[in-house]
């Protein structure tokens, strides 16, 4: 009985420092041109960028995920993404109907007048944007997304620094044209109540934009991870995480 008991241990024993073994060698070190740059300038630009992209102040954490498994991490960060894109498009599609709505139709009351010359004309930007988007959207995932997923994109990307951003900046592009096309539709409204010949729709729009911008200027500087981003881009503040 005592021998079996010794032996199971024992067999646990090894299989605990197996498991520990492949860990330790499914994931490699980070590239060291994925480090911050030792300029003071391109390092405080860099911890920016990371900010943007990966929501941190470098690139460890997006390492970590990526090389996760081998291939396996870098694989199931871009389905992840590509799902997110595909929510995306739904939305964009959506948006674009009501951008086309506005455009299409004549305006229901002589008080809110969305085809004066300036809600026309950011109506007409954000109808772009929306075309943008949508094309760009179908190009990233039925064209560059199977080639994304390749483990050796991941390979050529660990060369350079700047691949690396550059491949995020692409992957970001869908929602950066779907934003902007929300912004230039946001703003055709705005001015459109700000223009009305009704004093309470124009009262009723000021206050409302203000209450909206001071709420996410606020969550902007509250929230730890962009008060860490102002404190870099600002005035260069940074601490590294141990």
């Amino acid at each position: 009985m005592l021998e079996e008991i010794t032996y199971s241990e024992n067999s646990v024993l090894i299989q605990s420092s197996k498991s520990q073994d492949t860990d330790g060698h499914s994931r490699e070190d980070m590239p060291p041109q994925w480090q911050p740059p030792p300029s003071p300038i391109a390092r405080r630009l860099f911890i920016i960028l990371c900010y943007i992209f990966v929501a941190d102040s470098n690139l460890e954490s997006f390492w970590k995920r990526i090389s996760r498994d081998s291939s396996k991490g870098w694989k199931d960060y871009h389905a992840e993404y590509f799902d997110f894109l595909n929510r995306i498009s739904t939305v964009q599609g959506l948006l674009l109907t009501t951008i086309a709505v506005f455009i299409s139709t004549a305006a229901p009351l002589s008080i809110l007048n969305y085809a004066a010359d300036i809600p026309y004309a950011c109506l007409s930007e954000s109808l772009v944007f929306a075309l943008f988007g949508l094309f760009l959207q179908l190009f990233v995932s039925a064209y560059l997304g199977p080639r994304y997923k390749r483990a050796k994109t991941l390979d050529e990307l660990k060369e350079k620094r700047w691949m690396i951003f550059c491949h995020l900046f692409n992957l970001a592009l869908p929602a950066l044209f779907f934003n902007a096309s929300l912004g230039w539709l946001l703003a055709a409204i705005v001015i459109t109540g700000c223009m009305s010949q009704s004093l309470l729709t124009r009262i009723l729009t000021i206050i409302t934009v203000v209450a909206l911008v001071l709420l996410e200027f606020l969550s902007f500087v509250i929230l730890p991870p962009f008060r860490k981003f102002w404190a870099v881009s600002l005035w260069g503040v940074h601490h590294d995480r141990h």
